[in-house]
Order: C-alpha cells, then structure tokens, then sequence
C-alpha cells in the first residue's frame, strides 16, 4: 500500500483523565500506570513486549459501560481493550483463527492476541502499524482505492474460506425481527423517513420467502440470533461461513505485506452475503458522508465485489446481496437517527432510498 498516506491523528480522543465510567469496574485500575504495570508482569506479557521501564496509557475508543479500547506503550506498543463483562471468549476466538491461518506472518491476518488478564477483564493484543483503509478511500487516487477493495475482498474471501465458524448463527427471521424494531423507531421520526422505513420493512418481509435453508459458517458482526441453519438462496445449498458482520474499511490496516482486520469483540456464523454487503454499503456510506453522493466510491465497490467473487467467494453470494444490503440500509437509517449528528436526517433518508433501490423500485 502506498506510503504516502497516512491515517490522522484525532484530537479530540479523550486522555485517561477524563475517562471516569463506573460501568467498567476495572477501568480505574488499567488507566493508572502503576497499578496496571503490576498486572503486566506475567511471562505471556512480558515476552511480547519487553522489559517495561514506564508504562503509558492512551485512550483510544471508549464506549461507555461496554468497553474502553486504549494503547500500551511500554517497551513496544500494546493494544488493550477493557471491557464491562468477562469477554475471554474474544481471546479464544482470535487464537482459533491465528491457528486457522491469519498469524502475524500471513498476508492476510488480524492482530496477534497476546493474552487475557480476567481479573482486570482485559484483552492485549499487537498494535499493527500502518494506513488505515478508511483513509486511503476517502484522501487517496483510484488507483490506491483500487489496492484497498482488492485487499479487502481477498481478506473476507479467505476468511469465508477458512475461519471455523464461531458465535450465534444469524437467522433471517432474527434479521427481520431486527429490522421491524428499527423500522417502529424511525417511525417515530414521521414524515419521509416513517413512510419509506416502512416501505423497506414490508419489502424485506416479502423477499425473505424467496430463500432457502442452507448450511451456516462463521461471521464477524452484529449477534442476533441462535439456531441450526441461515436462510439461503433457492440456488441449491451453500456451506455458511464465519460472518464479521460489522466488516468495513474502517477495521482495516495495512501493515508491512499484511492486511489486518481488527475488533473481534461481536463475531458470529452466517451467510457470507452479509459480510460481502455490509462492506459494500460501508464504502455508500463513506462516500455519502465525505463527498455528498452515495456513487462516489461505486468503482471501489464494484471491483470489490468482483475481486472476492474471484477470489473463491461462492457465486450465489451475489444473489443474495440485496436482502443484506437492505437490511444494513434500515440498520443504518436507524443508527443516524440515534446518533442525530448534523445531517443525519438527509443521510437516513439516503440510506432508506438506497435499500428501496436495491429491492427494486
């Protein structure tokens, strides 16, 4: 990936001062220096990151009262991610897929989990240097946008391939119900976005019947449901995949002759459709916020596609595109609508107009 660019720095990150929730019991601890260096000394630590001298701490992303993503320095760089409730699961699920082949040696990987400390509920892992693909897209030339969807799509075509399935297994019926909730709340709202949320619903509702069941694997997202099978194409059954669920240019880095996937925190097994679309509309989403039109990262999008199609992604991923998209659209809608940053009521309206368009007008 070309050097050239560079993901910024935030300024606005909140520093360990000013980082006080009571919703993660262990936080207070982690982001004092001294009582979290004694809880570093163990062999498993140690070995990754060297003698510590000074351990410094900086806060990274915080969700109140669910999780607090931070960055150790001491020695070398650690990521650390604390959270509200015991998560060792996270750290399992990063070794199954080190083993399955995305160590730190593989062109396509995540960051190599170090270890899991229950008593603080927090999980270390490698800090992966280098250009976040969420930048390139939107500061880059066609040509690195075109390196990035590559990438990603060989990424996720891997992974489908070989991540052992993990998590709770999405059902359609789960998705719809999902999207049911979202449509009532945007409803709320009235006018354009109440009628064309309930248009989207209604035709979400009709075009799940014209799937099949099929066979599950494992995917990285959002957890909805638990059951045997995923709904599927009447193109004859499909083994499912692990699922991301929440996979964007935005949880991607890329590092020397590596592309990195990070945030392991919700994974389940899944149509792979769902990845492939989620992605998609993440790039309609960027391009929407950054540059005013939902088009303007088409191109990305379209090679994207066809790289992962290319890849060994199964053919009927394609047919079933347009009930993922979609329901990622009324997701979408339905997260601007909460968030209500400026704009947001034009941007959930795009985002409904999108999954109409994608269902068919």
């Amino acid at each position: 990936m070309p050097k050239s660019v560079r993901s910024p720095v935030d300024s606005k990150l909140p520093s360990t001062s000013v980082v006080d929730d009571p919703g993660i019991p262990t936080l207070a601890t982690i982001l004092n220096p001294d009582e979290l260096a004694k809880h570093l000394e163990g062999p498993s630590v140690s070995r990754s990151s060297g003698a510590a001298r000074e351990v410094r701490v900086q806060v990274l992303k915080w969700h109140a009262a669910k999780r607090c993503t931070f960055e150790i320095v001491l020695g070398t760089g650690l990521i650390g991610k604390v959270y509200a409730t015991d998560r060792p699961d996270v750290y399992q699920v990063m070794e199954r897929l080190v083993q399955a082949g995305f160590g730190p040696e593989a062109e396509f990987s995540i960051p190599q989990p170090i270890a899991y400390l229950p008593s603080l509920r927090l999980l270390l892992q490698e800090k992966v240097e280098g250009a976040r693909a969420k930048d390139i897209l939107l500061v880059g030339d066609e040509h690195q946008r075109a390196l990035v969807a590559e990438r990603c799509a060989r990424w996720l075509a891997r992974f489908h391939a070989l991540a052992p399935p993990s998590g709770k297994l999405i059902d359609v019926e789960k998705i719809l119900g999902g999207s049911e909730r979202k449509c009532r709340l945007l409803c709320e709202e009235g006018g354009p976005l109440a009628a064309k949320s309930k248009q989207l619903f209604e035709r979400l509702r009709a075009a799940a019947p014209s799937l099949s069941t099929i066979p599950l694997c494992a995917s990285h997202g959002h957890s909805i449901s638990t059951g045997d099978f995923l709904l599927g194409p009447p193109l004859g059954t499909m083994p499912l995949s692990a699922d991301y669920g929440r996979f964007g240019s935005y949880q991607v880095v890329f590092g020397e002759g590596r592309t990195v996937v990070f945030d392991w925190d919700v994974y389940n097994t899944a149509d792979p459709a769902r990845d492939v679309a989620g992605f998609i509309l993440s790039l309609e989403r960027q391009a929407l916020r950054r540059f005013g039109s939902i088009r303007a990262l088409n191109g990305a999008a379209t090679l994207f596609l066809e790289t992962y199609l290319n890849s060994g992604g199964n053919p009927q991923v394609a047919a079933r595109l347009p009930f993922y998209k979609a329901a990622h659209c009324m997701r979408s809608a339905n997260w601007e609508d909460r968030t209500k940053s400026a704009g947001w009521s034009g941007r959930a309206e795009a985002m409904l107009e999108e999954g109409l368009r994608t269902l068919g007008q």
